[in-house]
């Protein structure tokens, strides 16, 4: 195999493609993934996110291609879920005291009052231009990431005809397969995360995996985590520790693990038989039980 491994976004990649393949890849792939790293980063100043974040209503702005593009993509996503997903949350999340990069533990200042949320406060104009229509803020964060690893394997796989390779971002992966060969991957145990709680093969198709422990911090005594409801603005509240979702797209799979934690069982199944044609997804509650679920519904317990 030929591998590429970098940290970037508080995220180890890992890149494998065959050997002896024809295609200079690693230069392109690294500098796309620092692209990413710098110019969407809520955390740098002067990048293009934040330019775009500093408009004030009523101005537009042309962005790049592929942040028009990606921004377009989770709007939609936003629109799918009715607001429960969410892009425009940099205020939001910033009040509850996720105002710096991880590792931290807790955060001194108070908590704010949240502010209100103006769900869609980017109007899609031609020509990559956005127009500012409400003082809403974007913070891609996970989404970014796995539209990252999804350009990438696209590019990979389509510009290299490559017979197979994966693309893994801290656990969130594209992979893709000519059918011979095929993929193990395990899935972390929530709290344990030296052990494995579940593993699933496959060929061809992306994963993603949230949980709330990982990136949580205390704000004034009260515990919380980066998993918001988009419709309100407030910390999810649920008994669900970690969500994995299996799908064809890596975007699609981001949303639907954030959504695990924002909806019932009931509305969790209801939702995905609706709207993920192939999907599969892996639920780890606070006992620590995990289960497995696709369309029909519970298909396996996992001690």
């Amino acid at each position: 195999m030929d591998r590429l491994s970098l940290h970037l976004m508080n995220t180890d990649f890992y890149i494998a493609v065959p050997e002896n393949n024809q295609l200079n890849w690693k230069v392109k792939v690294e500098n796309w993934l620092q692209y990413i790293a710098k110019e969407w980063s809520r955390f740098e100043e002067n990048n293009e996110l934040s330019k775009l974040n500093l408009l004030k209503v009523g101005d537009t702005m042309t962005l790049s291609s592929a942040l028009y593009d990606c921004l377009q993509k989770a709007n939609e996503y936003s629109l799918l879920s009715n607001g429960l997903f969410s892009p425009y949350l940099k205020c939001q999340i910033e009040q509850h005291g996720y105002n710096q990069s991880f590792p931290f533990t807790n955060t001194e200042e108070e908590p704010l009052q949240i502010d209100a949320i103006s769900r869609y406060p980017f109007e899609f104009l031609n020509n990559q231009k956005v127009m500012k229509t409400a003082n809403q803020e974007v913070d891609l964060g996970g989404f970014a990431k796995g539209y990252a690893v999804e350009k990438v394997a696209e590019w990979l796989q389509h510009q290299g005809a490559l017979e197979y390779g994966i693309v893994d971002g801290g656990g969130d992966m594209q992979m893709w397969s000519d059918g011979e060969k095929e993929w193990t991957i395990s899935i972390a145990h929530p709290i344990d995360v030296a052990s494995d709680i579940s593993y699933v093969k496959m060929k061809t198709g992306a994963i993603a995996t949230s949980n709330r422990l990982f990136r949580s911090w205390t704000q004034a005594n009260t515990k919380k985590h980066h998993l918001l409801d988009g419709r309100t603005g407030e910390i999810a509240k649920t008994d669900v520790l970690q969500a994995t979702v299996i799908t064809n797209s890596l975007c699609e799979a981001e949303v639907g693990a954030k959504l695990c934690f924002l909806l019932s069982e009931e509305e969790q199944q209801k939702w995905f038989e609706k709207n993920y044609q192939q999907c599969a997804r892996f639920i780890v509650k606070e006992d620590s039980k995990g289960y497995w679920c696709k369309s029909r519904g519970k298909i396996k317990d996992v001690q």
